[in-house]
């Protein structure tokens, strides 16, 4: 087997840098009292088995007082490269305690052992356990000398003890119309029978109550008004934690006989200082104040702002910058109603949604004459009418092309005819072009460009044939009509003109689901015949596949959108990602072809007709030094009646940056194919299918920061898998359609190592892939790391934004 050629030059390189290794001596600066801290351990030691044991020790750990100083790009293994600056300019720093770049962390001073901080530390820690319902956690520490006098690491050994189940709850409460919406909302307490017994549950639990009591009306309810009442045999002393949990009282291990396994709790909702804590407010009156951007600031100073009112609202303003109507079918409370902070926010978000206002705030004022009433004051400041942006474009793609260059020019109207509508056009030109000619040389060479024109126009109501005053106002979508040119050419291939319109809705059911509609669509394709390259016309007469795809087609159609993020589920910022996509076309176009034909024996073709389904399902796990990233996204297109695939523009690729990144782009599949059919004279035509699956993992992890922070180098590490199939069999393309017993076979395997410098507002990215399973190679199932070679077999991939 072919070994992976390793150039001589690392191992000298491996050497110089165990030398390093072995020449930083970190304590030869200190004192014979002086103790360098070098590591921080815990160790969590229980009875039972804990669910979440390392989140608990990584959690444990960010309590320590003291922590070591850093490793270079935080890998243990690797040395303390700012402690090392540091002692190498000792003299320097020693004198100059306020030095720049001490200040700014660029070197570090030796992180010197204090026993009152590991004390202080030991106590957070057993204090932390407690708060997470280990009432009898005990926390013992201890030093472990290095190889020398001058260094040691702490040990914290975390013995968790005893905990308590929730049992009985109930509610007190002396108002029975706030005690009866409390006792309506348990079914969703984060304090739930049979469950660990938690401080930390008791403070969600005191938040979830405040906003559900606020919601129903009760403007004057604070979290004050809610405390909690444990029943045990220990009662006195887990009332105390309770009321102090941040105290440094005994611990309740003096108590560990205890064979009492529940603790019953008692919710109690108890008045303040404010009395009016179970008075449910409505609403008197509501005033719009507007704040025109463009108004004279100088005259407005001198005048009375004019009111009018409209729909039980009264408008405030100088000048008017928007139809009074548009701002009042978008406001989700109006005289009369309950105080209810969910309306509010709604109302927030909508108006801010309508891009019309940089600044929107609303807030409630008591009505001295009537108790229980208020008065809402909505405060709005538009911001600027148009603006413009032109931008130099520098991108890769996951579409047919390893670099692009060009410029964009966007126009914005967010007002157009003083309605909140907003029309935004886009032109874009790029200029592609590909590494390697099919000679071999490596060297870029124009391959070919990209023209596009885009418009939106975006409505802030729902434009439907029927009557839509059912339907809830909060989740009313906004209607959205597009048009777009494209032209795309390549050089010694082909040239494609692509002419589309859609007409469809886009709205939030709630802050984590968002959904878009279009109930048509309709896009014209053309390959003109006389734009062919002589080389490709011929390819095309003699290749069923390919002409099918390079063909002229009318897709009329509608498809649909979801997309879900879920909420952050912990300390690290934890979350997941769902899109789901479904579209259909050619069934209603068919239609009208067979009633035209009936009438004027003429017919419109060719018509496109197929159904196509995507689903993307990602995951980020989030932790102090690093993040893993997971996708899986698969895409399924069934050609349907005469059509044999799908139409070049619908069809999926693989490879490249965004796709798998140890082949280039559209230069993977379909299948195991090795067909010359996507070769013609010196170009190379995409690869595409009409079938998708794929999965990329990615660990990221912090490197270095630049300029106090403004650019954070972070490393990477993936592996990708995947390809695209052909939904039937072609004879030209042998081995492309999808088959389940060569499934294992097509299946395409890379990894490699990246680099990502972020900018905070962008990323820029490198990748170096490598492909490690090839499923054009028929021996040992494409398996061909005898094949490869560190520097030829690598494929590099430039991108603007991370991969997923």
């Amino acid at each position: 087997m072919k070994k992976i050629g390793i150039p001589k030059y690392l191992f000298g390189l491996l050497g110089l840098l165990l030398l390093f290794f072995n020449s930083c001596n970190y304590t030869k600066h200190l004192t014979q009292n002086q103790t360098l801290l070098v590591q921080n351990q815990v160790n969590i030691h229980t009875d039972k088995p804990i669910k979440f044991k390392g989140e608990l020790q990584s959690a444990a750990l960010s309590l320590i007082t003291q922590q070591p100083n850093t490793h270079l790009f935080d890998v243990d293994a690797l040395p303390k490269y700012k402690l090392w600056k540091y002692n190498n300019n000792y003299q320097q720093f020693i004198k100059d305690s306020l030095n720049k770049k001490i200040l700014k962390r660029k070197v570090e001073k030796p992180v010197l052992l204090d026993t009152n901080a590991i004390d202080i530390s030991r106590q957070r820690i057993r204090q932390y356990m407690i708060n997470q319902g280990y009432f009898y956690a005990d926390v013992q520490a201890k030093m472990v000398k290095g190889k020398n006098d001058r260094s040691a690491k702490v040990i914290y050994d975390i013995y968790c003890g005893k905990t308590y189940q929730i049992g009985k709850i109930q509610v007190q409460c002396p108002d029975r119309n706030l005690k009866y919406f409390v006792e309506s909302g348990l079914s969703n307490s984060f304090i739930q029978h049979g469950e660990l017994f938690t401080y930390f549950k008791c403070g969600f639990e005191r938040e979830r109550i405040y906003r559900n009591i606020r919601n129903v009306g009760f403007f004057d309810f604070k979290s004050d008004n809610v405390s909690f009442m444990i029943d045990t045999s220990n009662k006195k002393e887990l009332l105390q934690l309770l009321d102090d949990p941040f105290s440094e009282s005994r611990i309740l291990g003096q108590d560990s006989t205890n064979n009492k396994e529940f603790v019953d709790v008692t919710i109690e909702i108890k008045p303040t200082r404010d009395s009016n804590y179970s008075k449910i407010y409505t609403i008197k009156k509501v005033v719009i104040e507007i704040k025109d951007l463009n108004e004279n600031k100088f005259q407005s100073k001198n005048r009375e702002m004019i009111e009018t009112e409209l729909d039980d609202f009264t408008f405030r303003y100088h000048t008017l910058p928007v139809n009074r109507k548009v701002i009042s079918r978008n406001i989700f409370f109006k005289k009369g109603d309950v105080y209810n902070p969910k309306n509010i926010e709604a109302t927030i978000n909508r108006l801010n949604q309508l891009g019309l206002f940089q600044f929107v705030n609303i807030t409630f004022e008591k009505d001295t004459e009537i108790p229980g009433k208020l008065i809402a004051k909505i405060s709005l400041n538009t911001a600027a009418k148009m603006d413009s942006e032109i931008r130099g474009d520098i991108s890769t793609s996951d579409g047919d092309y390893f670099l692009g260059l060009g410029g964009s020019l966007t126009y914005r109207n967010k007002n157009l005819f003083f309605g909140a509508n907003q029309l935004s056009v886009r032109l874009l030109f790029l200029q592609n072009s590909k590494r390697f000619l099919l000679t071999g040389t490596k060297e870029f060479y124009r391959s070919g460009n990209n023209f596009s024109i885009t418009a939106n126009l975006t409505l802030p109501k729902f434009i439907i044939p029927f009557s839509g005053q059912k339907l809830n106002k909060k989740n009313r979508p906004f209607t959205i009509i597009g048009l777009n040119y494209t032209l795309i050419n390549r050089l010694q291939a082909y040239t494609i003109n692509n002419i589309s319109g859609s007409f469809g809705y886009s709205w939030k059911e709630t802050d984590l689901k968002n959904w878009r509609v279009n109930p048509a669509f309709l896009t014209v394709t053309r390959v003109p015949d006389h734009l062919l390259s002589q080389a490709f016309r011929e390819k095309l007469a003699s290749n069923d596949y390919l002409r099918n795809i390079f063909s002229n087609n009318i897709i009329y159609g509608e498809n649909i959108a979801y997309e879900f993020k879920s909420r952050i589920k912990n300390t690290w910022g934890d979350f997941k990602t769902l899109k789901l996509g479904l579209e259909e076309a050619g069934t209603i176009l068919k239609g009208v072809n067979y009633l035209y034909r009936q009438v004027s024996n003429g017919e419109i073709s060719p018509i496109a007709n197929y159904i196509r389904l995507e689903g993307d399902f990602r995951t980020y796990t989030n932790h102090k030094k690093y993040l893993w990233a997971n996708r899986i996204m698969i895409g399924v297109g069934v050609p349907m009646g005469d059509n044999g695939s799908l139409p070049y523009i619908k069809q999926y690729s693989a490879g490249g940056s965004f796709s798998n990144r140890g082949w280039r782009a559209r230069t993977l599949g379909p299948g195991r194919s090795i067909s010359n059919t996507f070769k013609t004279g010196t170009a190379i035509i995409d690869r595409t299918g009409d079938l998708k699956f794929e999965l990329n993992s990615e660990l990221r992890f912090n490197l270095l920061k630049l300029f106090s922070g403004a650019i954070n180098i972070k490393g990477a590490a993936f592996a990708d898998a995947g390809n695209i199939w052909l939904f039937y069999k072609d004879k030209d393309i042998p081995g492309g359609e999808f088959n389940t017993n060569y499934l294992y076979q097509d299946i395409a395997l890379s990894s490699g190592l990246g680099l990502r410098l972020d900018f905070s507002f962008f990323v820029f990215r490198l990748d170096l892939g490598y492909p490690i399973k090839q499923p054009q190679i028929l021996e040992n199932n494409g398996w061909s790391f005898d094949q490869l070679h560190w520097r030829k077999s690598g494929v590099w991939n430039i991108a603007i934004g991370y991969p997923f």
